[in-house]
């Protein structure tokens, strides 16, 4: 079975940093309005470093980074919170008026929970009920409540349990969700194969059956336009036929793209934008860095040609610019920009409700590889397409 999403993952690890907040709050209060009696600096003392491993977490959840493995967060926290709830005694005193610092060690499985790994939320709770006792039986070694130890302890197993079954649920359901989208991603890319395919059959068609047949007329035509009494008629079927054999060349390129194998993407995509700018009699600019996106040189050539057939139809534009760049080290990113009319949220929704899939079918399959595709309308007007892939 799949391992549970990265990116779920790295939500988890924004909620956990955000429910110590909640933990550090609790423990401020306590020491502000119910300061125990002994071991006052120390306390303090545990409570700012907590305070310090708290904001450093949801410093590393928003910048994206997890420094730690898994097991070291649930640990950390119980060293901390057992060695303050030891020195200060007076937090778990069945008698004090405020139960929230004893009630802390309740968020330790709810923690270790987000993991979404069963095992470790169990590991997590049982060490938090191990650790309360022990904390709280040292804290008050001149006069132990055990009845009140016992209660609290059988109390933080019990939310551990229910810890361990919610973690459970949430892992198979993720998995579950996550094997859905594989699944749903094989799907399309069959389907695309299937019309990769079946367009390299027409092109062969056609560059086998119709341009040679045109191919073979013009030379017809030729030796008769080089005979006495050739008419300008004989002329304007040669210029016809011409321009059918240059169209059913360009076609053939773009259903069968020999150059993308032979040249690689930078010259397939110049020559897409060479014969969109002229069908859609717009000014085709290609900026590129990079000569190639590895493995995802496909994806992308298929992309580029969805975005700029719909710049032919639909954009109105001047001026189509398309950019290859490297993104970071590990993604490039390709960006075709015009300065039309721009495209609308409504347009899009209508577009897919009338059965056009073309660029939502393109997105899926960016985001299959682990990319990111955006579409949006530019400030200035016009529209601007974007995905970031992974190099492989």
């Amino acid at each position: 079975m799949a391992e549970v999403p990265a990116l779920h993952l790295q939500r988890a690890f924004r909620w956990q940093a955000i429910l110590r907040i909640a933990i550090v709050i609790a423990l401020t209060a306590d020491l502000a309005v119910f300061p125990p009696t002994e071991q006052m600096q120390i306390s303090v003392t545990l409570a700012a470093i907590y305070a310090l491993w708290t904001f450093g977490m949801l410093w590393a959840s928003w910048r994206s980074r997890k420094p730690y493995p898994s097991w070291v967060y649930p640990l950390v926290d119980l060293a901390l919170l057992t060695a303050l709830i030891a020195i200060s005694g007076d937090f778990s005193d069945p008698n004090w008026s405020s139960p929230v610092s004893a009630d802390i060690f309740l968020f330790i499985p709810v923690l270790a929970s987000f993991q979404m790994r069963p095992v470790l939320t169990a590991a997590s709770g049982v060490l938090a009920a191990a650790s309360y006792a022990v904390g709280t039986a040292v804290g008050h070694l001149q006069q132990p409540y055990w009845n009140f130890i016992l209660m609290h302890t059988l109390f933080i197993l019990v939310v551990c349990a229910g810890c361990v079954l919610l973690s459970d649920v949430q892992q198979h359901r993720v998995r579950a969700i996550r094997e859905l989208a594989e699944h749903r991603l094989w799907l399309l890319d069959r389907i695309m194969a299937t019309e990769e395919r079946e367009q390299r059959k027409i092109a062969e068609v056609l560059h086998d059956g119709a341009l040679q047949n045109v191919l073979a007329a013009r030379h017809s035509i030729d030796e008769a336009a080089c005979s006495p009494g050739a008419t300008d008629a004989l002329h304007r079927a040669d210029q016809a036929l011409s321009a059918a054999s240059k169209q059913l060349r360009s076609s053939v390129r773009t259903l069968h793209p020999e150059v993308l194998v032979s040249g690689g993407l930078v010259p397939a995509l110049q020559h897409l934008t060479q014969q969109a700018s002229e069908r859609g009699r717009f000014h085709g600019e290609v900026r590129s860095s990079i000569t190639s996106a590895g493995s995802a040189d496909r994806p992308l050539y298929w992309l580029a040609r969805e975005i700029l057939e719909n710049a032919v139809k639909h954009a109105q534009a001047n001026n189509v610019v398309v950019t290859l760049q490297q993104n970071d080290s590990a993604s490039v990113k390709l960006s075709i920009s015009d300065d039309g009319v721009g495209i609308s949220r409504e347009c899009l929704a209508r577009s897919l409700s009338s059965g056009h899939i073309g660029i939502a079918s393109h997105r899926a399959r960016i985001e299959g590889l682990g990319g990111v595709f955006t579409l949006r309308r530019n400030e200035s007007g016009g529209t601007t397409a974007e995905a970031v892939v992974p190099v492989k």
